[in-house]
């Protein structure tokens, strides 16, 4: 199986995750009626166990970490966030910096509501505050369940995992590169002997080593299975295996620094890996030794992995989802990190003008990507009848987000209807382009196609008759010829049934039967609803547009007044509304 074809089949498994079911203590959303830069009563949802934060640097992304991170019982925002004299925190006790979030509660058998609030006498500590109605919180019920006390609900219990890749090196190059103190010189030296201390330590297996009476190894231990198993799916290649030191030995006792040697064909330590080789290592063994249920954030994990490798710790932190049922939430600018998942699982972050950010509720991929500069690659195509449902489609597409606006590719199938249904899609099919096709009201023949699904295999002998009546042709199929009879006849009921299911997700009609009766109702309202002769409506359409002027209309003239007249039409007329709908559902799902 593909890596793309798991990942939607996983994300498949995953919208049906729910809170409580199988989601404990998950966080259902957060709310901010006073929260650094994040705009006055900005609400974020969190409809899907694993969600995007897009957005331009310095827009607020790490914020929404940081107070996720600060939510559940035990933890602080203060970790991330806190008072100097050059950045000081503004608020007071009566009007703090706060956030509240709903979170599943057992007991409650609902969501509930907790709000943090910087607060009290200890300085920049975040405390669990009573409930605010001002804010927007809901009541408290009057009977006790376990969670609630006096005029609160207590912060959700929930381990958190933080992991920046922004700031995950190994041992080298923290030393190397990042550490002032001394010469070049000096610094190769300090590696040099280290180096041979490292090597004493793995070699020996050594879980303990001090100097200057201060323990210096805090783990170390060849890198398990399961581990050494993601990490070379993560980066493509096969590892023999890899041994994890945490140690604290070059010189300026900065914590625990991580250095990792790896075996592939021959032996190496992190001086000569890949920074993406740290990263993934460091990621996986965090993630994978999170317990269940726990909340992972994660700043920009794109960095310093290849898109391929991108697309594969996504995977991976959707396979972690499934199995643990934990609840992700990671920070990023890559498109390897987006596609494929549901709308309503990335957040798009913006400016509102007035240096505060706005959180965009959802958005397709093509359209987060838009607002940080990258114009999207692939186009879906949108196959309509004439030059005047060109334009309807065209102008109701201005109602949507511009990253989506500029993935539509709109055009004239010449030919009409017949040639679209009968030629274009089953073509469409066989290519696996993205195409819609959007015909005039007049072509349909029923409310809703039929469900291949539902059909059958007794019934398969009429699903050519089912197309006839539901479309109005008989397709033109790419099926091979040759004299077996029963794979031809099989060949050809699943090439029915493809094109049903296609017909199902992809074809849609105008409002009106023709385009014309869209503007024509638009003018005078209720006299051009119903079914009219064709020839009517367009004659009636051409006077419209010459406004009595004795004028013969036709060509590039009719195609330019009509322009101008759609042009006129408000985004609330209840034709092009609909229209709209219908683009959101073909790009939103």
């Amino acid at each position: 199986m593909s890596e793309e074809v798991e990942i939607a089949a996983l994300v498949g498994t995953l919208e049906k995750f729910k809170p409580g079911k199988p989601l404990k203590n998950y966080i259902a959303y957060a709310v901010f009626p006073k929260f650094k830069s994040i705009e006055a009563g900005t609400r974020v949802d969190f409809e899907f166990p694993l969600t995007a934060l897009v957005g331009a640097n310095g827009i607020g992304k790490s914020s929404l970490l940081h107070a996720l991170w600060g939510m559940p019982y035990g933890y602080s925002t203060s970790k991330f966030w806190f008072s100097t004299a050059l950045d000081p925190i503004q608020g007071t006790q009566k009007d703090p910096q706060r956030y509240f979030y709903g979170h599943w509660n057992e007991s409650f058998g609902g969501i509930v509501e907790t709000k943090k609030a910087r607060i009290g006498r200890k300085r920049d500590y975040w405390e669990p505050a009573r409930r605010s109605g001002p804010d927007g919180m809901e009541a408290l019920p009057s009977e006790q369940y376990e969670g609630k006390v006096l005029d609160r609900w207590i912060p959700v219990r929930r381990d958190v995992v933080y992991i920046n890749l922004k700031a995950t090196f190994g041992s080298f190059d923290r030393y190397f590169y990042f550490d002032e103190g001394g010469s070049a010189e000096n610094r190769r030296h300090a590696m040099l002997k280290e180096a041979k201390r490292l090597k004493t330590i793995k070699d020996d297996n050594r879980q303990s080593y001090k100097l200057g009476g201060r323990e210096r190894v805090f783990e170390n231990r060849d890198l398990a299975a399961v581990e050494l198993e993601w990490v070379s799916k993560i980066l493509g290649r096969t590892y023999e295996s890899a041994r994890l030191v945490r140690h604290s030995l070059f010189p300026g006792n900065r914590g625990q620094d991580l250095s990792v040697v790896f075996r592939r064909g021959a032996e190496y330590s992190e001086a000569f890996a890949g920074s993406g080789e740290i990263a993934a290592v460091s990621a996986v063994v965090e993630i994978l030794a999170a317990k269940e249920y726990s909340l992972i954030l994660l700043d920009e994990p794109e960095t310093s992995l290849h898109p391929g490798a991108q697309r594969a710790l996504l995977r991976f932190l959707l396979e972690q989802i499934k199995i643990k049922k934990h609840q992700v939430v990671i920070s990023t600018h890559s498109s390897e990190f987006i596609e494929g998942l549901p709308h309503e699982a990335i957040k798009v972050f913006e400016d509102n003008g007035s240096t505060q950010c706005r959180i965009l509720p959802k958005s397709s991929p093509h359209a987060a990507l838009k607002r940080l500069g990258k114009t999207p690659a692939n186009r879906h195509r949108v196959l309509v009848e004439d030059p005047l449902a060109a334009l309807l489609v065209a102008h109701a597409a201005k109602g949507l987000d511009p990253g989506d606006a500029e993935l539509l590719d709109i055009r004239v199938a010449p030919g009409g209807a017949e040639s679209i249904l009968k030629y274009l899609v089953p073509s469409a099919i066989v290519s696996g382009d993205s195409v819609f096709v959007m015909l005039d009201g007049d072509q349909r023949k029923v409310d809703q196609f039929s469900d291949p699904t539902a059909i059958a295999p007794a019934e398969y002998d009429s699903l050519g008759a089912r197309i006839q009546t539901e479309l109005g042709v008989e397709p033109i199929y790419h099926i091979p010829g040759g004299n077996d009879q029963v794979g031809h006849r099989q060949a050809k009921n699943d090439a029915h049934l493809a094109y049903l299911a296609w017909a199902r997700k992809r074809i849609a009609y105008l409002p009106r039967p023709l385009p014309e009766q869209v503007v024509l109702e638009a003018k005078f309202p209720g006299k051009w609803s119903g079914k009219v002769a064709s020839a009517k409506v367009k004659a009636s359409f051409k006077e419209l547009l010459a406004d009595g002027a004795e004028i013969d209309l036709s060509g590039s003239d009719l195609h330019a007044l009509a322009k101008v007249s759609v042009a006129k039409l408000p985004a609330s007329n209840s034709d092009i509304a609909a229209i709209l709908q219908q683009l959101k559902t073909w790009l939103h799902g």
